[in-house]
């Protein structure tokens, strides 16, 4: 199971049934101009068809994390422009 976390500026990993924190990966920083850094927000979460990678969408951030699911490490940022939300996963053949 993955959770997202404003707070924390993360995403979580729990195996189940027994809901045993297996890790968390960071998001990016906010470095907004004058201010000190914030998080980016995360929002909703979608993954591959294969459940090899995790996107999350960082609304203050303007930005979708790709996160490898094994290693927990983000593999790449994606400019996504305006508060990005909502995402899903679409596969075309």
């Amino acid at each position: 199971m993955w959770v997202s976390s404003t707070l924390a500026n993360a995403v979580f990993a729990y195996s189940l049934p027994d809901l045993k924190l297996i890790g968390h990966s960071a998001l990016p920083l906010v470095h907004p101009f004058g201010h000190p850094p914030t998080g980016a927000v995360p929002e909703w979460i979608t993954f591959t068809p294969d459940s090899k990678t995790v996107y999350v969408s960082n609304s203050g951030a303007r930005s979708v994390s790709a996160i490898d699911t094994k290693t927990l490490q983000s593999i790449a940022v994606i400019p996504a422009g305006e508060v990005p939300k909502r995402i899903n996963t679409l596969v075309l053949h």
